[in-house]
């Protein structure tokens, strides 16, 4: 359900979640176990669904299972990506000359370094038992402005 989720608001869509309770109103535990986890999940990654709109590419051109929505006017970008990516993550639909600094949603203070490629950039992420999320990821791109902001420089 989630990557459903991911994949539609990227794209500009919204998710109707259909539930089929029993006939004396009680919802299947299974259901109520996704239910649940949607929740939890949108608890850390809301930001990056709700108030949202597809950003200028939905989808990476480098790394699979990544998936890109933005906030106007935090001027953030989200980057959700669908599994763990591992200590590194490559993106290539992101100049790093277009952002101040990456986050990621529900590690607040957390600042994730990167390094500019021939194409986009290398993100170092942190260790999986650092992060709260399950399932999916959001890095957030901060100051966002869509085109180069020469005054920055990467981290090293």
């Amino acid at each position: 359900v989630i990557l459903t989720l991911i994949e539609t608001v990227s794209c500009g869509g919204n998710v109707l979640v259909n539930v089929s309770p029993r006939k004396d109103g009680v919802i299947p535990l299974l259901q109520q176990e996704r239910l649940l986890q949607m929740g939890d999940w949108l608890g850390v990654n809301g930001d990056a669904i709700y108030g949202s709109v597809p950003h200028t590419v939905q989808n990476d051109t480098i790394t699979p299972g990544v998936w890109y929505t933005k906030n106007e006017s935090r001027r953030q970008v989200y980057v959700m990506i669908i599994g763990w990516p591992g200590r590194t993550l490559r993106l290539g639909s992101v100049s790093p000359f277009e952002f101040s600094s990456i986050g990621l949603l529900g590690s607040p203070g957390l600042t994730l370094d990167f390094v500019a490629q021939s194409e986009g950039i290398l993100v170092t992420m942190p260790l999986l038992e650092d992060v709260r999320s399950k399932w999916a990821y959001t890095l957030v791109f901060n100051d966002f402005s869509g085109k180069e902001m020469a005054h920055l420089t990467q981290s090293t």
